[in-house]
């Protein structure tokens, strides 16, 4: 193993927890604690906003369109009640667990969360599902009627059940919509410090990402004409044409009865022995045609399509003379469910051992500009990765008793998994079997839980190892040392690796690196800044020092050798290691030229956490969270010290990898309604429309 590349992973790990370091010549009691942290509620962010669209909605509600629906048919959005949250919480907490065996035992954690929940349910009075056939009686009363613009000033509308002659029987319905998004990162190391030196032994770190979300819509009313959604308005985008009988000509639709013959065979005209045919076989004449009534059932003969057509209430009897109008209309009403959720998670697992040559990771007290080094001289490793990704099989209203596995479509996509997988499993090249039950055949699918949850990796990725161990082998003619003398050390080391895979992990160690033949001591280089200071909301001032991995080049080491720290970037830039245990990513390397477009879209891509620590005890005194990318101007914590027991408690409601939600889909069964508020829902929205277009086209 490259030796730059383990002291670049240990600096790393080693300080993203370094307040759990001793103090030289002091001893730290057991159930000490110490804790940072600090949560936003986004929704304040958008409080303003929020209020103007419920603002917006109220107005709309109570608008003389709103009342003219209700009055007509019944239909009445009675309440509204919302349940948005949006929270982000960054949590640093620190214990002295125990000091057994000689030893220091302290634990850290450091959780970042987000949750996101949103939920709105609206009640209403609304028609049962089923079928309906509906009349719609409008009416212009005398003292309305303006003869001059020939027009209804306040036409009478009711929508009534066209069987029975009376006002639809209507129900109180509970739409509700919600959806939610969980993430959160959590690391969580233990350490263990000689109590004589106060130096670090033994750290495990496990760090934790984990992910949920999900969409649920419940009694989402979808009325339908036809078998077509009546929210799919409008045509299809294209002119309506009309096709002469002698196939001569095909001419815009509205040419048709307009008094001039454009057919060779004058079909488009009264008059010349033609009729006109609806689709279903049905015919009438052609001074019907374009005069403003549908006599096909499907308006044909009004240059309508029975796809994309808009226009409900369009069959009507009419009474000039009365200034009355009943039209017709068939809906069918299903309350639409949908539920969809998933999850994910991935965690890595190391633990490093440094024996009895444990590493100096803070030489305390601290002071500015101080640097300190030593030689790491025995390293044990081991470790896991691993994880998954779950996605619940939909739950949808159309599927069979909620069972969609049953549906052809997703019985096809089964099935051609299955032939996908059976042909990788046959491949001579890259042959790779999902092979769950462990028989050596390739599974087969039928169902959603044959695929989910997804495992990372899969019981295939032994091809991956197997692949590795014939690289390495000395007695293969194609490995990777072909032509050159074997070095059997390299398969010897791969095998003392121990790389495996246990319960869906990737697994290895525990592995010696100082037992790797000519192994050499890892060289460390730690050094601080100028001193931090910062003043908290009560007036409180807390000092400290940054604590940053270096190396031996550093300015602020009183043994450095100039002639060989004064090279060139090309030599740095070579790959070769020049022994001196140059850090990459230390200050001495850094290069701010490095391109974060990769950053687009991800709000916490490019964030920094800085903290620094009390000179003395080595504990964080304060602590800075830049997100840049959160918002347009960014957006930036600052911690200071708060209680253990409350901390404890945010991070155990809010950051639980293994749980990642905060809570499920706001359950607003219980809440306490609105009144006096109104939510459009999506078949109240449609009814309206309807009505409002029947009296815009009596009053035309």
């Amino acid at each position: 193993m490259n030796k730059i590349a383990i002291v670049t992973l240990l600096a790393t790990i080693l300080l993203s927890a370094s307040a759990s370091t001793a103090v030289e010549d002091s001893t730290f009691a057991v159930g000490e604690t110490w804790a940072f942290g600090q949560e936003i509620d986004l929704m304040e962010e958008v409080s303003s906003e929020i209020s103007e669209l419920e603002s917006n909605i109220t107005e709309l509600m109570e608008s003389e369109e709103a009342e003219m629906v209700k009055n007509a048919s019944g239909l009445e959005l009675k309440s509204f009640d919302l349940g948005n949250q949006a929270i982000l919480g960054f949590y640093y907490t620190g214990e002295v667990i125990d000091n057994f065996d000689n030893m220091i035992h302290m634990q850290t954690e450091q959780s970042l969360y987000s949750h996101t929940v949103l939920g709105t349910k609206f009640t209403s009075m609304f028609p049962a599902e089923g079928e309906h056939e509906l009349r719609l009686n409008v009416k212009c009363e005398e003292e309305d009627y303006n003869e001059e613009e020939d027009d209804c000033e306040n036409p009478q509308i009711k929508l009534l059940d066209n069987i029975t002659g009376e006002p639809l029987v209507l129900e109180e319905l509970d739409t509700e919509i919600g959806g939610s998004m969980h993430y959160v990162a959590k690391i969580t190391q233990d350490t263990w410090w000689t109590q004589d030196t106060h130096e670090l032994a033994k750290t495990q770190i496990t760090i934790t990402l984990a992910a949920s979300g999900g969409v649920t819509i419940k009694n989402v009313p979808n009325i339908t004409r036809n078998g077509v959604s009546i929210l799919e308005g409008g045509d299809d985008g294209e002119e309506p044409e009309f096709e002469c009988v002698d196939g001569s000509d095909v001419i815009p639709f509205y040419w048709a009865n307009d008094g001039y013959a454009d057919c060779n065979d004058g079909s488009d005209e009264p008059g010349n022995g033609y009729d006109f045919e609806c689709d279903n076989g049905d015919t009438y004449p052609m001074d019907y045609v374009n005069d403003g009534i549908w006599h096909c059932e499907n308006g044909e003969d009004e240059g309508e399509a029975e796809e994309g057509n808009s226009e409900p209430f369009s069959v009507c009897d009419e009474n000039e003379e009365a200034k009355e109008a009943t039209c017709y209309e068939t809906i069918d009403i299903k309350l639409e469910t949908a539920v969809f959720e998933m999850g994910a998670e991935a965690s890595i697992n190391l633990l490093f051992d440094f024996g009895d040559n444990p590493m100096n990771v803070m030489d305390l007290p601290l002071e500015e500009n101080k640097y300190w080094e030593g030689q790491l001289d025995r390293l044990t490793v081991s470790g896991d990765i691993g994880g998954q990704i779950d996605i619940a099989k939909p739950q949808l209203s159309l599927c069979p008793d909620l069972d969609c596995d049953q549906l052809p479509e997703m019985q096809e996509l089964y099935s051609e998994l299955t032939n996908s997988i059976q042909e990788l499993h046959d491949s001579e090249e890259f042959s790779i079997t999902v092979d769950r039950d462990g028989d050596g055949l390739p599974d087969v699918i039928t169902e959603w839980n044959d695929l989910f949850p997804m495992y990372i990796p899969e019981t295939w990725m032994d091809e991956i190892f197997q692949e590795i161990a014939d690289q390495i082998a000395c007695e293969d003619d194609e490995s990777a040392q072909e032509g050159e003398d074997c070095d059997e050390t390299a398969e010897e080391e791969f095998e003392k690796l121990n790389l495996r895979i246990e319960n869906n992990r990737f697994a290895f160690g525990p592995y010696a690196l100082h037992e790797i033949e000519d192994f050499e001591s890892l060289p460390y280089a730690f050094e601080t800044g100028e001193k931090d200071s910062a003043k908290a909301s009560d007036g409180t001032t807390y000092e400290g020092y940054q604590i940053l991995p270096t190396d031996r080049c550093s300015e602020n080491n009183p043994n450095r050798e100039d002639e060989d720290c004064d090279r060139d970037e090309d030599e740095d830039d070579d790959g070769n290691d020049d022994g001196t245990g140059v850090v990459p990513g230390s200050r001495a390397g850094e290069d701010e030229s490095e391109d974060y477009d990769e950053c687009e879209g991800d709000p916490f891509c490019d964030s920094e956490i800085i903290w620094f620590h009390n000179a003395d005890t080595g504990h964080p005194a304060y602590i800075n969270m830049d997100m840049p990318n959160l918002r347009e101007d960014g957006y930036t914590i600052e911690m200071m010290p708060i209680d253990s027991a409350v901390a404890e408690a945010q991070v155990n409601a809010n950051a639980d990898t293994d749980n990642p939600e905060k809570t499920t889909l706001i359950d607003l069964s219980n809440d306490e309604i609105v009144e006096d508020s109104a939510l459009p829902g999506f078949g109240i929205m449609a009814a309206g429309a309807s009505l409002l277009f029947v009296s815009r086209k009596f009053r035309s």
